[in-house]
């Protein structure tokens, strides 16, 4: 069925991805004026090993990785929040499309289902 497909597993992991991404984001511009707050941003290593073959959508993951850029700042906070704009309007711009997708492949089960009768 749809949901045992690579192409929802992908879809699954890349809206649960770019939700981790959005509250990472926010955690980051909340955190802005924090002393000594370092900038958190998430790593995707499998997904170079999907692009490769080796990893299946399911298993695409990411980790939570403190940034250790050097800040301007005094108080060691190394957050940019016009950057973390951007990266949260980006995440949910991504998050949006593959709702989207997703609704878009519900609906085309549903007409198969009903045999276009609605």
């Amino acid at each position: 069925m749809f949901y045992n497909t690579s192409d929802f597993k992908a879809l699954e992991a890349g809206t649960q991805l770019t939700w981790m991404q959005q509250q990472l984001s926010l955690q980051n511009i909340a955190n802005g004026e924090t002393p000594g707050y370092k900038s958190k941003s998430l790593a995707f290593s499998s997904v170079l090993d999907q692009a490769s073959g080796t990893a299946q959508p399911s298993s695409i993951s990411a980790r939570v990785v403190e940034s250790d850029t050097v800040s301007n700042r005094t108080d060691g906070n190394n957050v940019d929040t016009e950057e973390q704009s951007v990266a949260l309007y980006r995440a949910y711009a991504q998050y949006s499309a593959l709702l989207s997708k997703v609704k878009s492949d519900f609906d085309q089960y549903d007409y198969v289902l009903n045999c276009g009768m609605k």
